[in-house]
């Protein structure tokens, strides 16, 4: 498959650098380590500048994964650090070998019907583990990691189901009731079945629980979740193929979709609906962002193809956020990156094909969230089913993050969980609940008792 060019936020981010744009998030001066810069003035709202969030190449040549994000805590840095776990995390975990496992493979992966403690059983890790614990969606969830975030399916173009890994990285099995130590990571996997080889996936070969013969795997979604000492909320990153669904406002319709129709995704376009946010009643007919009806327990593998685009584009509602927000800012930082990394001339574009790197220019980020601090959680600062933006909300970035192939239909207003907070609160009180994977696969009822997941 050739690389989908990106969505409209790649023509943004040309007209964003020419014009100059901000990607910082202002801190107050109190908060910047000794060794860092001067800081800006006290204020959410990053002051006119010119500054453009750059990669380096040497994120790809010799990946590595900063223990923080830099002490400016600009939106640059928050997705430059992620980006650079993310690279780290998918190159090959022996250079010799780059058939073999990526990084990420040779982390723990969880056993969805293991029960908890599994810190306490032999360490399951590799591709192969992997391909015999996926899991599909349930439309009787046992919790929110097994699945979509709301329990319902979700079939691709060809009517297959999607499926699903979680991992972790050993440093979560040393957390305790005070919270979890550096190095603490987990990753959610998200795979289609391709109906033909397809050199634009990263893929595994899996046997799947509905059938005999081997079927090839592409990878669909991402989500990369680190824990640092300054942000104990956890960073929240999401990464998706440029291939999987198209926009709501009918920027990007184009065709070959993984989650939408031509036709469907035709009817976006010639129904624009500009500021995003919304879907043309013209287009009701595709029944867009519906999870289906009826589902039978357990999920078949099959059914029919789901209709799906994405509301915001990475996550960012037009204008500042009731919060303080910058969306303008923080999206710009998004595109910058993404251009700069897997855009028509980005590094990981230009690679030889037969580079192992070369596969994740398919891939973009969405975007990413955090809190202000590392603070609680608290409200949410959009619109949702259980009420108005809160101003004192101090979940900072794309505040409408919701990854296509894991939160597909828990977009916008109507959604009681508008972004990962939504279902992953944090306090420092009970610092554990954050990770479900924690809370219900991983730690002993001794370690968690003080913050166990109701």
């Amino acid at each position: 498959m050739t690389p989908r060019p990106l969505s409209h936020a790649i023509h943004a981010t040309v007209l964003v650098l020419i014009a100059g744009c901000s990607s910082s998030e202002a801190v107050p001066q109190d908060e910047i380590q000794p060794a860092a810069a001067a800081a800006p003035a006290s204020t959410d709202v990053p002051p006119a500048t010119s500054a453009i969030c750059q990669a380096s190449r040497s994120w790809i040549t010799d990946p590595t994964e900063p223990s923080e994000v830099a002490s400016s805590e600009t939106f640059c840095d928050f997705y430059q650090f992620s980006w650079q776990w993310f690279l780290a995390q998918v190159s090959p975990a022996d250079p010799y070998n780059p058939a073999g496992d990526r990084v990420f493979e040779t982390n723990r992966v969880v056993d969805p019907a293991g029960g908890p403690d599994q810190c306490t059983g032999p360490a399951l890790t590799g591709r192969a583990v992997a391909a015999r614990l996926l899991d599909l969606r349930d439309p009787k969830p046992v919790d929110f990691e097994t699945d979509q975030a709301d329990g319902n399916p979700l079939y691709d173009q060809s009517g297959n189901v999607l499926y699903y890994n979680m991992w972790y990285s050993p440093e979560e099995c040393q957390a305790t009731s005070t919270g979890f130590v550096a190095g603490t990571m987990e990753i959610k996997t998200a795979w289609r079945v391709l109906p033909a080889a397809d050199p634009g996936y990263f893929t595994m070969q899996a046997t799947l629980p509905s059938g005999d013969a081997p079927v090839t795997l592409g990878l669909v979604g991402f989500h990369l979740v680190n824990w640092t000492s300054r942000h104990p909320e956890f960073i929240w990153a999401s990464f998706e193929h440029k291939a999987n669904a198209p926009l709501c406002d009918g920027s990007d319709a184009g065709s070959g979709w993984s989650l939408a129709s031509d036709a469907a995704a035709a009817c976006l376009a010639a129904n624009p609906q500009p500021g995003g946010g919304s879907i043309s009643p013209a287009c009701a007919s595709y029944d867009f962002n519906a999870p289906p009806q009826n589902v039978p327990n357990p999920t078949p593998p099959t059914g029919p193809a789901d209709n799906i685009c994405r509301l915001f584009a990475n996550g960012n509602q037009p204008g500042t956020a009731v919060n303080g927000n910058d969306n303008a800012a923080n999206l710009a930082a998004i595109q910058q990156l993404n251009a700069a990394l897997v855009g028509p001339d980005g590094m990981l574009t230009t690679l030889p094909a037969d580079d192992p790197m070369a596969v994740w220019a398919n891939y973009e980020m969405i975007g990413g969230l955090w809190t202000k601090n590392g603070a609680a959680s608290g409200n949410s600062p959009v619109p949702s089913a259980g009420g108005p933006g809160d101003p004192d909300s101090p979940q900072r970035g794309s505040l409408e993050l919701t990854n296509m192939t894991m939160e597909t239909y828990e977009q916008g207003p109507t959604s009681a969980i508008p972004n990962c907070f939504g279902c992953h609160g944090y306090t420092p009180e009970t610092p554990l609940t954050v990770s479900h994977i924690a809370e219900r696969f991983l730690l002993p009822e001794a370690t968690t008792a003080n913050g166990k997941a109701k």
